[in-house]
Order: C-alpha cells, then sequence, then structure tokens
C-alpha cells in the first residue's frame, strides 16, 4: 500500500476506535459468510454496519451491467454511515472474507451522537480520511490509462514478503478489473503481457512483481 494511504487507513482505524466500542454495545453483531451483499446500492439507508473481523468491498453498478470497485474495508473501519442523512445506499457492501458486523440503527447512532460530541468529531475525521481516499481512486481512473491504472493498484496493495514485492490475494481477473474500471479481457491480456515480459509472476494465491514495472505499456 502506498505510504499516503496507509497513513489514511492508519488514522481511520485510530479516529474510530472509540466510535466502535460505544457503537458496538448498542447494536446487533452476527458474522457474514463470504459473497453475501450486507447492503444494496439504492436500498434505503437505514443502519451503519461496524467492522470486527473479515473484509468487504464497497462498489457501485455502472452501464452494461459493469462494476466498479470503490475500495475494500477491514476491521476498525464501518460502512453505511450515510443513514445518517437518511438517503438511500450510495454503494453496494460484500463480503470477501468471513466478517463479523455489528449493525446499528440511524436512532441508536443519532441519540449516541447527540450526547457524544467528542464521539461526533471523530466520526467527522474518519469521513474526511474516506473522502480522500476516494478523491484519489477517483483521479488516478481519470487521469491514466487502464494499464496505469493497474500499475496504480499493484503499488497500493503490494507488500513486502521476504524482500520481494507481493501483491497478496486471491485476486481475480475480475476483482482487478473492477478495481481498475476495465474490462476482465483487458486486465487478463495486460497480466499475460507483464508475465511474459518476465515484470511479474502470477499464482492462485498472489502477484509477484519481480521488478519494476514499466511506466508504459
Amino acid at each position: 500500500m502506498a505510504k499516503d494511504e496507509t497513513d489514511d487507513a492508519t488514522a481511520t482505524v485510530r479516529s474510530v476506535g472509540g466510535i466502535l466500542h460505544e457503537l458496538a454495545r448498542l447494536g446487533d453483531t452476527r458474522t457474514w459468510e463470504a459473497g453475501t451483499v450486507v447492503v444494496n446500492e439504492g436500498d434505503p439507508a437505514d443502519a451503519m454496519y461496524l467492522i470486527h473481523e473479515g473484509e468487504l468491498r464497497a462498489f457501485v453498478g455502472g452501464e452494461g451491467g459493469r462494476v466498479l470497485e470503490l475500495n475494500t474495508l477491514g476491521p476498525g473501519e464501518f460502512f453505511g454511515e450515510l443513514m445518517l442523512s437518511g438517503h438511500k445506499r450510495a454503494a453496494s457492501v460484500q463480503v470477501t472474507r468471513r466478517a463479523r458486523l455489528t449493525r446499528v440503527t440511524r436512532d441508536e447512532a443519532q441519540h449516541m451522537l447527540a450526547t457524544r460530541p467528542d464521539l461526533a468529531f471523530e466520526l467527522i475525521q474518519s469521513l474526511v480520511q474516506r473522502v480522500r481516499t476516494l478523491t484519489r481512486t477517483v483521479g488516478r481512473l481519470a487521469s491514466a490509462d487502464v494499464y496505469g491504472r493497474l500499475v496504480g493498484l499493484f503499488d497500493t496493495l503490494a507488500v513486502d514478503d521476504k524482500g520481494q514485492r507481493v501483491v497478496p490475494g486471491p485476486l481475480s481477473q475480475q476483482r482487478i478489473a473492477e478495481r481498475v474500471g476495465a474490462s476482465r479481457a483487458m486486465v487478463n491480456r495486460l497480466l499475460q503481457d507483464l508475465a511474459r515480459g518476465g515484470y511479474i509472476e502470477v499464482t492462485r494465491e498472489r502477484i509477484v512483481l519481480l521488478k519494476a514495472l514499466p511506466a508504459r505499456w
């Protein structure tokens, strides 16, 4: 993950710690299996969710049935906060790794925030960090071609593993396509070309970045 995005993620987890602790005492906690859609884009926003374990992805639908993945969410984060304004869901959220979530209704959240302005301030801070992350995501989609967006995604997700730069998985070609706003066929072609050029090694579990990727392809 790029340094500025790592800093944002750390700040977000730190800032919502108090909110998680307080709201978790109010809501109902349950486990959701991988593949389950917790909320759907366009549904009434009547509750928010706190993430204790697992991983989820937020995505929106586009023209022709295409999907654009906005970001991934993990422990210490939350989603569905737009319910505080009474609007409909702006995105769908799906479980990608078995998750434990607490559901908190609008009334419960509003009452707590009204009586705890310190927690309301923490919520504002975390929302600012989220807007910064989404702004960068949209900026990359608008300013780079598909290959540039793919390189940006690898830079964001890559971690050091025994001296190698690795994009951990499993991360399917379809998920990659949804993250970079491209077709699966285009992603498949780029991955194959990079592998043939000796730049990456692709397995079911990860993508190894063998050497620096070229600026253009």
